[in-house]
């Protein structure tokens, strides 16, 4: 009976494990598209100091996730600060 009831302990701790893997970016680009940079929302920092393997910044993109380099932060935080330009039709440009 203890056994059994191990057994069940166990599966439930290896399925909570599971669930909480990271996805970590495995390799990284440098070279985007303005038009994909320009979608980002909003970016984290990946680095090999903790569960991941390599350094990286992973760009949001609506329901998309792109791994680029640690150097593009720079310039993500620059085009992140500017206000967006919207245009809508019928509107003054």
């Amino acid at each position: 009976m203890e056994l059994v009831v191990l057994a069940i302990l166990l599966s439930i701790t290896f399925s909570a494990v599971q669930g909480a893997t990271p996805k970590c970016c495995v390799e990284t680009t440098i070279k985007f598209p303005l038009e994909v940079l320009q979608k980002v929302t909003k970016y984290d920092v990946q680095t090999h100091q903790g569960v991941c393997a390599i350094d990286a910044l992973v760009l949001h993109v609506k329901n998309k996730r792109y791994c680029a380099k640690p150097k593009l932060e720079r310039l993500l935080k620059m085009m992140l600060s500017k206000p967006r330009k919207s245009l809508k039709y019928g509107s003054a440009v």
